[in-house]
């Protein structure tokens, strides 16, 4: 008999939720305790933002932001929180699969890793000499012993704590909030408090610790007793030995560290050589990978594209795969992913490729493509011309209709990804063809012609755009067909006429200017697009000036909101037309 028991049988519906209801759990319990350093930490940083008023104002600030920690509640959830984050971090990390990570994930955990290696030093000595000797450790004191005593070595320690630990409970934030309905809404909010908390804090810890550099010049009897422990008293050996023991608590985290990664690399070597499952991806590649992959990580792991909005955390179900064959090894759903899977309407053989570890060889096909996108230029908007200027240029603008359809019954990040993908549809038509994409709101986007060229060009290149914008958004619903309940429609508007345009906004607004009515007109041109059936709506100044001749175009007249006149325009209904003006504005 085989020593390997079928999953299936194995685990009876009972036991599969035993599983997944510990991994939520201990899901909930890191969060939580993350959440609860971060509010610790926010208010240590708010705290330290007094000290550009003076040391005194981030005395009197701490009874208030700091003595709730004070308390014997208070020590437990922190310490605890603390103890338990860092262990349930530990074992992710050796529970971990491979290391393999987006950049953000990667960058979360190296910080997440280094904060105890830098907090024991600084934390450890403190509670330390609190708790053993009883000793007063204020501010005031803190900031001597960093600014005066030792700041070679204490300065560096505390702005690398404050920046790996704010940006890595910043990263966990963002992460459980973008499942959220209103976190699009409060990104610049958040953003904003995410960058002042810290620089305020770091101005008031350097006022404070310049503030103490003054009083200590003025020699010790400036300073307040017991600030300064003169070589050789109770109190300079006391915290000679409370230094010693937060090195030793350093050196001996470092050293666990290294065994977990040593037994990392034991278990992968194990379980390469002597257990392992072959999952077979479409077109025949298959990948050899050890029992406790999920097919996710399998995928990572060989560079496989798959889509993941949300990074694996079984929060979406764009990484969701059709189990082709040894579907009926691998356990029941159950937890997170029975939940999604019902929401979505998901059939038996499809599964999230986060959630499922086969044991035994499985093969799938990922059902959201995940296809690397050209990536915004830095800058976002390119070389543009060096100054305000007026100047005639063309004006694209594409919405995507009946968006508010794509929310029905999918999930925030479902929805997430295939806006996405549309947005970089257009904005790759529009780079591609010379332009600028000058402002995206929802599922609008705007873009200009013409900024770094004549304005005939600028037309021919509106409409090449416009034509590679059309034969995008027609792959991509081929590519995401079995993703999409409709195909992506969309509509487009473009006219030519005179604008402002420049490198930048005067008060720093994100964005290049753009300024007159041919923004306007092309977008009022894109709302018609709707009552007369067509996909692209140009006016007729902008295919004279594109094509030179009118040819065998037929243009009508229509009226638009806010104008008295009616604007004569050329409809296009189907893509070929498009391709013939194209043909002719390249001959001509």
């Amino acid at each position: 008999m085989s020593g390997k028991v079928a999953a299936g049988q194995r685990f009876g519906n009972e036991t599969d939720e035993r599983p997944a209801a510990s991994r939520a759990f201990l899901r909930r319990l890191r969060l939580w305790t993350g959440l609860t350093l971060f509010l610790y930490a926010t208010m240590h940083l708010l705290n330290q933002a007094f000290g550009i008023r003076s040391i005194e104002a981030m005395e009197m600030a701490s009874r208030v932001l700091f003595q709730p920690w004070q308390s014997l509640p208070g020590r437990v959830l922190l310490y605890g929180g603390l103890a338990v984050h860092a262990a349930l971090g530990l074992r992710a990390l050796y529970r971990r699969r491979h290391l393999r990570l987006p950049a953000v994930d990667a960058v979360q955990l190296a910080f997440g890793l280094a904060i105890p290696a830098v907090l024991f030093a600084h934390a450890g000595a403190i509670a330390y000499l609190k708790g053993v000797y009883g000793a007063r450790i204020d501010f005031d004191k803190t900031v001597y012993a960093l600014w005066v005593a030792s700041p070679e070595v204490g300065l560096p320690r505390q702005f690398l704590l404050i920046i790996v630990v704010w940006i890595h409970g910043c990263i966990g934030v963002r992460a459980w909030l973008r499942g959220k309905s209103w976190y699009p809404r409060s990104v610049p909010i958040l953003m904003s408090l995410a960058t002042l908390l810290p620089v305020l804090a770091v101005l008031g810890f350097i006022n404070a610790g310049l503030d103490m550099r003054d009083i200590a010049a003025q020699g010790a009897e400036a300073l307040r007793p017991g600030l300064h422990d003169l070589p050789g008293s109770p109190a300079a050996a006391a915290a000679a030995e409370a230094n010693a023991i937060a090195n030793r608590f350093t050196m001996g985290y470092l050293a666990l560290l290294a065994g977990i990664f040593i037994l990392r690399m034991a278990r992968d070597w194990h379980a390469t050589r002597f257990d392992s499952v072959r999952i077979t991806y479409p077109g025949g590649r298959v990948v050899s990978v050890p029992v406790g992959f999920s097919v996710l990580e399998a995928s990572r792991w060989s560079a496989i594209p798959h889509a993941s909005v949300c990074g694996g955390r079984g929060r979406c179900s764009t990484c969701r795969v059709e189990i082709t064959a040894g579907g009926e090894t691998l356990p029941a759903p159950a937890g997170d992913e029975q939940r999604l899977l019902r929401r979505i309407g998901a059939p038996p053989p499809v599964r999230l490729a986060c959630q499922i570890r086969p044991e035994r060889d499985i093969a799938v096909v990922p059902l959201v493509h995940s296809t690397t996108a050209a990536q915004l230029p830095k800058g976002r908007f390119g070389p543009v011309t060096a100054a305000r200027r007026e100047a005639e240029v063309a004006a694209l603008f594409v919405d995507l209709r009946q968006s508010t359809r794509l929310a029905d019954d999918r999930l925030p990040y479902d929805t997430f990804f295939i806006v996405e993908r549309y947005i970089k549809a257009v904005s790759s038509a529009v780079r591609a063809s010379g332009g600028h994409v000058t402002n995206i709101a929802g599922d609008g986007v705007m873009s200009v012609f013409g900024t770094d060229g004549p304005t005939h060009d600028a037309a021919r290149d509106a409409f090449r755009a416009a034509l590679r914008l059309w034969e995008g958004i027609d792959a991509l619903n081929e590519e995401l067909r079995q993703e999409l309940n409709e195909p992506l429609r969309i509509g487009i508007g473009l006219h030519v006429g005179v604008a402002v345009v420049g490198t930048e906004w005067t008060g720093g607004l994100e964005g290049m200017p753009f300024l007159g009515d041919t923004g306007n007109v092309a977008a009022r041109l894109e709302a018609q697009t709707k009552q007369l059936g067509a996909t692209l709506i140009a006016s007729k100044e902008a295919v004279l000036m594109a094509a030179g001749e009118p040819h065998a175009f037929t243009f009508v007249p229509v009226m638009l909101a806010g104008k008295q006149d009616p604007i004569e325009v050329l409809c296009f209904r189907d893509s070929e037309v498009l391709r013939q003006l194209v043909g002719a504005a390249v001959s001509g």
